[in-house]
């Protein structure tokens, strides 16, 4: 065996190693770029439409929870849907009171924080049509 066979041998050897390791390597970065786009959470879509007191009213379910709140600054109803974040209502089942109905006054009680303000948009479908207040 002379001593360029061994060379070539070598050299072969670490072609193939390099060309396993480049093939590996973008079949990493493809599989990591399929799977990241696939945890991205779809965004949903935001409605804002216009209900009727009665429908609000219909949706007094824990798996169907819609709240009516009504803007003080502005003296204008707006309608929510508290269904995702039931469970996560740091005040428990206190949420369940008002489904379905108006929650204006639990709302702004003493006991929710000003982040709480921001956060409810999260929720907002819609408002009350023109003459559908509760009261």
């Amino acid at each position: 065996v002379s001593l360029t066979t061994g060379m070539d041998s070598q050299q072969l050897l670490l072609v193939v190693v390099l060309a396993i390791c480049f093939i590996g390597a973008l079949l990493f970065l493809q599989n990591s770029k399929n799977s990241s786009n696939n945890d991205v959470p779809k965004k949903k879509v935001k409605r804002f439409d216009t209900f009727t007191w009665a429908e609000v009213q219909k949706h007094n379910t824990r798996n169907d929870a819609w709240i009516a709140i009504k803007n003080k600054d502005v003296n204008d109803w707006r309608v929510y849907d508290v269904t995702d974040y039931v469970d996560e209502h740091p005040g428990g089942e206190n949420i369940l009171k008002n489904m379905g109905g108006d929650a204006t006054d639990g709302f702004y009680g003493p006991h929710h924080p000003q982040t709480t303000f921001v956060m409810v948009e999260e929720f907002c479908i819609g408002k009350l049509a023109e003459g559908e207040a509760p009261y």
